[in-house]
């Protein structure tokens, strides 16, 4: 498994084996790619990523 953190600036969630990759950078789900377009929660359960992508 691979345990590269989450590109995305507030998460630090694993991207595991199956990462989206964006612009070179690994994301671990869709919603952390698209920066939380719309809102769109991490797939994570507790992470925080979302809330504070929605405050910047």
């Amino acid at each position: 498994m691979n345990e590269q953190t989450c590109a995305c600036p507030d998460c630090n969630c694993k991207v595991g084996n199956t990462p989206v990759v964006r612009d070179g950078k690994a994301y671990c789900c869709e919603a952390c790619a698209t920066h939380h377009a719309g809102g769109k929660p991490c797939v994570h359960a507790g992470c925080g990523c979302t809330k504070a992508a929605q405050q910047h």
